[in-house]
């Protein structure tokens, strides 16, 4: 149903159009969005006088319904993101003609464009009772003929027809079908709202058109432009963006790295620093008391909110727990690291105030001496963080009276080898992490990046690798893992808080569907409180912390039973098939992998090249390996490769379309046998390859994280998605020609984010009907970026760059 338009030489005598000229009762739907739907956001109508309906939130599609009652026209408007991926609102004018009794109306960027012109006014939410009375139906009209007449070439290019091109707010969903000229044209066009301005079509063809609130707007798009970008619409990707790489180091926390990061004047970012917890020297700060930790009391069952029992003094001295011994590659457990004095001020310290960055007697970005290995598993991080973050008092407290758990090695109660390590921080501000420094003034950073699991390595890498979790199965059906291996994180008696049943050589899997499960209620409960699905399926035995996977590099299945810690060949969905159905190319690079790899460390170390592959290959990192389907397809298995395929792969220029990178275990940045600076080293020496070809680096996307935060401190709030997460921040760093420079985008991002940026780009669908990359696009508040009002929802990472 179209609305009532209105050419200026017949405003006068069609005055079923005129604003004031009757009382309407009109049942209307629509859809909003634009390149995507924007699912879970209300939709307010006001009318002529300033009152105002609002309807249920959007479905899936972007869908809404209700009826409008009163006098035209209408402005409709629903809270959105920009194509900077700050709050925006979505807007469309609807002018019902007398006596109708339904219509469509769509909001997306083209009639918000429209309706910003008509108001004369960017809006920040509905419109108010002074922008309605300005609005009548010459200015609606000649809006409208404005915002056609900018896009006009676009429009012919994607052969919108010309009632839709007049009435863009009319008619079908522009989400409803794939042949739908919106669907193909938002895809690929870019829309500034709240500036007004229209990206059309990529490289030396691209150009900006604008269409302000008030004033001029500029000259038609360029047919160069339009041809362009329907060129991009045909082509195999939706963006500039040819080749992807994610790289992923491992155990950092978004303030750990970060928490003294200045940005550029006119951003923003959340950490130690802006928080005022730190000075930049890296002492504390007026806000301190902020990240204070607290001491709980004991309880009978696991809880997320301990009864607190007042503040610690100083923190626990920090242990060397994980660090590795250079000669005998044998960790330490529960010893005091004596560089670190034992009365640290209670709350986070600069490690670098007492160990160097690094090795400042060898060249470059070498690593340096290590630090201790905070605990990082599932069900600690849950009670460290609350679920949410809200309280930032816990982390120390669950870490030294509860460690990795008794099924660890060298942990017990009377030691469970954890101090305050934790609440160590590089600081960017005192020259800490240099490399990373320069990539966030250089290109883009999220500061709302989240690690998808709570908890440890294993369970994130496959999160990245399916944006789902691994369960117990045999034969690919549901069944019941050894009992020694069921997690049961409520308390032994007589400790402060040490689980009965946890640690990597006994209890990681856990039955969510139960709540009468050791654990479970109590997380339930915080979902159940704020109406989140648990995503927990039926008697499923979800692993939720570091197994070995079900085959071994070379496809060979491992033992399961009670005293092999391997999960079972895993049938979940993977972003490997789902690359390689749509023919898109793709590798996941390993360190390690390859034997040449290690060569020149096995000849230095004296050990054997398998020995040297033990050490430095990332067997969890290498999450496609527990694929059934990966691991029996020889096709899909040959995309599984070493850090030398790497290089030749870069060197012959063969590098596939999508690339995930790991580099070996001591170049992660992993604490306790490796260190920031090592990441820094690798992420130097790939970045220096990736741009020495000028053809392949003016098309690529670095896409820079962690597996997870290490159990690293952070303020960070945290999106409760389900029962498994999401857990803390970690960095993002976006590289690459197309990233906005020196940004600091605050949409709220997890691993799924990742898969969500490839399937957009490739126009892939989700993995699964379960899998995380079916969440929607988060929207923020004005005001509160960090928080999405539509939850659960996660960002595609579009918002890092500037198509």
């Amino acid at each position: 149903m179209k609305r009532c338009l209105l050419s200026i030489a017949l405003l006068l005598s069609l005055t079923a159009c005129h604003p004031q000229a009757v009382r309407s009762h009109v049942a209307v739907d629509g859809a909003v969005g634009g390149a995507v739907p924007m699912v879970g956001v209300p939709v307010t109508a006001t009318d002529h006088a300033g009152r105002r309906v609002v309807s249920v939130v959007t479905d899936t599609q972007g869908r809404f319904s209700f009826v409008l009652d009163g006098v035209g026209p209408f402005v409709l408007t629903a809270p959105s993101g920009d194509d900077d991926g700050a709050p925006a609102t979505l807007s469309a004018v609807f002018s019902p003609a007398a006596g109708q009794a339904s219509a469509v109306v769509n909001l997306d960027p083209v009639t918000t464009l429209q309706t910003q012109r008509a108001l004369g006014a960017v809006l920040d939410g509905a419109p108010d009772t002074v922008q309605m009375t300005g609005l009548d139906a010459v200015r609606i009209a000649n809006a409208d003929k404005d915002v056609a007449g900018v896009l006009a070439p676009l429009y012919a290019a994607f052969h919108v027809p010309a009632d839709a091109a007049n009435d863009s707010a009319g008619g079908t969903s522009s989400h409803a079908d794939a042949g739908n000229p919106w669907t193909a044209l938002f895809s690929v066009v870019h829309f500034d709202m709240r500036h007004g301005t229209v990206s059309v079509g990529s490289d030396a063809d691209r150009a900006v058109v604008s269409v302000p609130a008030q004033g001029a707007p500029s000259a038609a798009v360029p047919a160069r432009a339009a041809a362009s970008a329907l060129a991009l619409a045909q082509g195999a990707t939706t963006t500039p963006i040819q080749h992807v790489i994610v790289v992923i180091g491992e155990n950092q926390t978004f303030d750990g790295l970060f928490g003294g990061y200045v940005p550029a004047p006119g951003q923003s970012v959340k950490n130690l620093l802006s928080e005022g917890i730190i000075k930049a020297d890296g002492t504390p700060g007026p806000n301190f008391a902020l990240a204070a930790q607290s001491k709980g009391t004991p309880s009978q069952a696991y809880t997320l909110q301990p009864e607190r029992a007042g503040s610690y003094a100083t923190l626990p001295q920090p242990l060397q727990i994980g660090e590795m011994d250079p000669v005998t590659f044998e960790n330490a457990v529960g010893t005091p690291d004596t560089r670190f004095p034992g009365n640290l001020p209670n709350g986070p310290f600069q490690i670098t105030r007492y160990v160097p960055y690094r090795d400042a007697g060898k060249d470059g970005l070498a690593a340096t001496v290590v630090t201790g290995d905070p605990v990082h598993r599932f069900f600690q991080m849950w009670q460290q963080t609350g679920g949410d973050n809200a309280r930032l008092d816990m982390f120390t407290w669950v870490a030294a009276n509860t460690g990795m758990g008794g099924d660890t090695k060298g942990v017990s109660p009377a030691n469970p080898a954890q101090g305050g390590e934790l609440m160590g921080f590089m600081n960017m501000s005192a020259g800490d992490a240099p490399l990373f420094r320069s990539l966030a003034q250089h290109y883009a950073l999220s500061d709302n990046y989240h690690q998808s699991i709570m908890g440890g390595t294993g369970a994130n890498f496959f999160a990245i690798a399916t944006a789902d979790a691994p369960f117990f199965n045999k034969d690919g059906q549901l069944a019941v893992p050894p009992a020694n291996q069921i997690e049961n994180p409520d308390p032994m008696p007589g400790t402060p808080n040490f689980y009965t049943r946890d640690g990597y050589s006994g209890g990681s899997y856990v039955d969510c569907s139960d709540p009468k499960q050791p654990g479970v209620a109590a997380i339930r409960a915080f979902l159940d409180a704020r109406h989140i699905p648990s995503k927990c399926a039926p008697g499923a035995y979800y692993l939720v912390n570091n197994y070995n996977p079900g085959y071994d590099m070379d496809g060979r299945p491992e033992p399961i039973g009670p005293d092999n810690y391997t999960y079972p060949p895993q049938t979940v969905p993977t972003i490997a098939e789902a690359l390689a159905k749509r023919g898109v190319s793709w590798k996941w690079y390993t360190g390690g992998r390859d034997t040449a790899d290690v060569a020149a460390e096995a000849s230095a170390w004296h050990v054997s090249v398998a020995k040297a592959q033990m050490l430095q290959y990332n067997n969890i990192g290498d999450p496609l390996v527990a694929s059934s389907k990966v691991m029996g397809d020889p096709a899909l298995k040959s995309g599984l490769a070493g850090l030398a395929t790497l290089d030749s792969d870069l060197a012959h220029h063969t590098l596939p379309a999508v690339s995930f990178v790991v580099p070996m275990g001591f170049d992660s940045g992993h604490p306790g046998y490796s260190a920031p600076a090592s990441y820094e080293a690798f992420l130097k020496d790939l970045l220096a390859k990736v741009q020495a070809d000028p053809a392949l680096w003016a098309h690529t996307a670095i896409l820079i994280t962690t597996d997870e935060g290490g159990g690293h401190f952070d303020t960070g709030y945290i999106q409760t998605v389900d029962f498994f997460g999401d857990g803390p921040r970690i960095a993002m760093l976006a590289a690459s020609p197309y990233a906005r420079k020196g940004v600091v985008d605050h949409a709220y991002g997890d691993h799924a984010s990742i898969l969500k940026f490839i399937e957009r780009n490739w126009r892939l669908p989700p993995l699964s009907p379960r899998s995380r990359d079916n969440l929607p696009d988060p929207v923020a508040k004005v005001g509160h970026p960090y928080r999405p009002i539509n939850g659960p929802a996660v960002d595609d990472l579009m918002s890092l760059f500037q198509f």
